[in-house]
Order: C-alpha cells, then structure tokens, then sequence
C-alpha cells in the first residue's frame, strides 16, 4: 500500500512538473497574448510516428519532411501570440520560447539566418531577415519575438526579470496544464468578447444556412457570439490524432450535425478547409462542440503553420560548421532544402483538388518555405525558394481578393431591387426578382469569383512547375546527383 501511494505521488508530481515548466515559461512572454502553441518536443520525437518519418533525423539527413523543423537541442516550444480572429487569424505579435537542453551561442544562430549581431541596451540579440529578434533569456531558454521591435525587445527583456503574474488569461492556464500531461501538443485561443453579433448574423444569413435549416436565427447568433475559446489537442502515437473543444458562454441549441455544418462552414470562410475535419465525429455537450478524428501528416503540418515560430533556420545547427562548408555539405543541404520545398508543393497541390478555399494554407506555407533551414544551401536554390514563396502569396492574395469580390457582388445581387431576368414579376424584361432570382444571382457571383481565383493558382502552380524543372536539371548537374 505505501509503495502504491507512493508511486501516485510521485506520478502527480512528475505531471505538475511538465506542466510547471510550460508555466514557468509563460512568465518571459508579453502580457496580452490570447492564443498559444505548446509542443513537448523531446516527447514528440520519441514516438513511432516520428521515428519512422525521421523527425528526430538531421535535417540533411532524412529529416527534411518534417512537419516543424526545431532545433534538437529543443526540449519544449510555448509561441505566444495575439490574434485578429475577425481580420482572417492575422497575428499583431509573436513570441516564441524554446526551452533548451543546451545554450547555442547567438553568433551561430546569426550565421544560419542570414542576420547579424545587435545590441539592444545592454541586450545582446540577433537581427533576423524573417523580420524577428532572438535573444537568450537565461535558464537555456531562447527566445524569438516577431515584428523585429527593438524598443519592444527592451521593455521585454526588463518584464522578464520582474516576478509576477503570467499575463495568461484562466482559459488559456487551464488549457496549458494539459500540454505535457497527454497530448504532446495544444493550441488554444481565448475568445472572450472579440465576436461581433451582427457580423455573425450576417454570416449566417449570407452563407444560407438559415434559410437551409430550421433553426432560431436569434438564439444561434447568440450563442455564436458568446464564444470563449477553443482547445485543440494533438496526440501522437504510431499516427496523430486531434481534439478541438470549442466552448461558448451560452447554450448550444442546435444539434451535432449542425453544429459540425457551422464549424465546417467557418473554416471555409477563413480559407482554413482541411479534408481531415470533414471525417471528424462531431459531438454538442451543453456549451461546448467537440470535434475529434484522425490527422494526416498533411493536415498536421498545416494546422502547426497556424502558430510556427517566425524562423528556424537555425534549426540545423547541431553538430554542424557554422563557418565552412565543404562541397559535400552543400550537396546534402542543398538536396534536402530542395525535397522540402517539394513536399510542401505537394501538400499544397492535394489541397488545391478540394472544393474548400485554401487561401490561408497558401499564405502560411510561404512562411514554411520562408523558414526551410538555409545554413550551407546553394545560392540559385535560395532565389528558387524566395520566388516560390512569393509566388504562393500572390496565388493566396488572388484567392482572398476574389473571394471578397465575389461576396460583396453576390450580396449586391441579392438585395438589388430590379434587374434583367428570365423570370420574376414585372414589366417586359425588367422584373421584379422572386428570393429564388435573387440567391441564383449571388450564388452565380460567388462562382464566378471562386473560378477567377482558381485561374490565379492553376497559372501560379504552372510556374513553379516550370521552375521547379529548371532548377532541378541544374542543381542535378552541378552536383552530380539526382534532385
């Protein structure tokens, strides 16, 4: 019996002190924050899926189709960030913590990003070209805030050294004690009060589904509007599966099914579609829809895009020469930036075959591309990779201007009091269009604007196969391997 007790108590304490660490984390960020992304790395890498699709690899050395690339003397990942929820999930800021089972010296990190050494006060820090600072906090913690802000990076650094609260709101410490505790990686958002009710209302009736279901148009925009939050949950195994809790303040009337409609319809609105979630089971409990199923590798490198840190280029630092390269190490790097840049063009081309608006994936896997490590890779295959991630932003651009086109169009159509059509009551051809008229006509406008910014990515896609081609019959030359 006292060996049992024991043995409880020793596991609580192991589990308060995982969560501990993530919590004591949360004291070197900015107050403010209302979303946060924490990954237990040194757990991640220890399981069968990351084993066998070689995350725990070098990154030139089979580790470059990983979903994130983290340094590997990274034990834990907390990025902090505050997020638009209403401006398509753009972030003001971003901190991210990496909690550091050894210190890298800064002058390093500055070698393989491409920046240089600064000194903010008495503050010595590295200017970054991903437009960030990174400093040492101390404890074998690195931290890396973004925009790069350097009277910002000042007061930060005398916040760090004065005790006191996190800055945390409730929801977001309650949902920090899981990570460590279960799943490897969560994410959540703390919602409160940034939800307008006539935006929602409008939403609504703009997507038609109060008009495609029997529900209280009154109630349900009410209960959208008092959202709280929501926690996802990410557990890796011999393959990931996920979690998301969306809780509200008020009760949720409607059923599973349509509750699952809603979150559905919501990602598509924000160009945040992922297959995965459309297999999801779907449950409503009092205040809360649960949604939870498989993840594809695909599906999880996006979903970690949504909050991945403003670089990690420094990422392939350990074991390496910073400050020479030999022919052999540019080869090796060059051919792993190379089938990186791949594997995140074939993520994308699979998402461009859904019906679903994938505008934000675009976006975000410029990022990716943005902080593919760059230590000792050649120079054309690094203008390679800045004009893909260009051209990916113009492609997302096309999609969200078309897609605001189209929806301003079709509303325009459907409050239009008279136009030309076939049908109606009227006087001649000029009728009176019947509700029917009307959501035909601004059905036929989001078309026609879905089919525009799907022209954009069709030609967008044809040139980065055409790059795509060129660099690859060079790179296999110059080096005399296949790429």
């Amino acid at each position: 019996m006292r060996l049992s007790v024991l043995f409880l108590s020793l596991t609580c304490f192991a589990t308060t002190c995982e969560a501990a660490d993530f919590m004591d984390l949360t004291k070197k960020v900015p107050a403010g924050g209302n979303a946060f992304m924490a990954i237990d790395i040194a757990q991640t890498l220890k399981t069968p899926m990351a084993k066998a699709s070689g995350w725990d690899k070098k990154f030139s050395e089979g580790g470059a189709d990983r979903p994130m690339h983290l340094p590997p003397e990274a034990e834990k990942l907390l990025t902090v960030s505050q997020i638009d929820i209403v401006r398509n999930f753009s972030s003001n800021w971003n901190v991210s913590l990496f909690s550091m089972s050894e210190n890298i010296p800064l002058r390093f990190v500055a070698r393989a990003e491409g920046g240089h050494m600064d000194k903010i006060g008495d503050t010595d820090a590295v200017w970054i070209p991903s437009d960030a600072y990174i400093l040492d906090a101390g404890d074998n913690t690195m931290v890396m805030q973004s925009p790069a802000n350097r009277q910002a990076i000042s007061r930060f650094k005398t916040q760090m050294g004065q005790p006191g609260a996190t800055g945390f709101s409730k929801y977001l410490e309650l949902a920090l004690v899981k990570a460590g505790d279960g799943p490897q990686i969560v994410i959540a958002l703390d919602a409160a009060n940034a939800v307008q009710s006539h935006r929602i209302r409008q939403r609504l009736e703009d997507s038609g589904f109060l008009e495609d279901h029997e529900v209280d148009a009154d109630a349900l925009t009410k209960t959208l509007a008092s959202l709280q939050g929501l926690i996802f949950e990410i557990t890796i195994d011999e393959s990931a599966t996920g979690s998301v809790r969306i809780d509200f303040k008020e009760d949720i009337s409607i059923n599973s099914t349509l509750a699952k409609l809603l979150v559905l319809g919501a990602l598509e609105n924000n160009g945040m579609s992922l297959d995965d979630f459309k297999r999801w089971e779907c449950s409503v409990v009092s205040r809360t829809i649960v949604m939870d199923g498989a993840l594809s590798p695909e599906s999880l490198r996006s979903i970690l895009t949504i909050m991945a840190p403003a670089s990690t280029k420094f990422s392939s630092l350990k074991d390496e020469n910073v400050e020479e390269s030999s022919g052999d190490d540019m080869a090796k790097n060059s051919l792993a930036y190379f089938k990186s840049t791949q594997s995140l063009i074939r993520d994308l081309k699979s998402k461009s075959k859904s019906a679903g608006d994938d505008s934000y994936w675009l976006d975000r896997y410029a990022g990716l591309v943005d902080r593919l490590p760059i230590l000792h890779v050649d120079d054309d295959l690094l203008d390679y990779g800045q004009k893909l991630s260009e051209t990916l932003r113009v492609m997302s651009g096309s999609r969200k201007t078309t897609n605001l086109q189209g929806g301003i169009a079709a509303r325009n159509n459907y409050l239009s009091g008279g136009g030309y059509y076939d049908s109606g009551y009227g006087y001649g051809n000029y009728n009176y269009p019947t509700t029917r008229d009307r959501e035909a006509s601004a059905a036929n406008a989001r078309t026609t604007a879905k089919a525009q910014g799907s022209a954009v990515k069709i030609q967008g896609f044809q040139l980065i196969d055409n790059a795509t081609n060129e660099i690859r019959r060079e790179m296999t030359k110059r080096y005399d391997m296949e790429f």
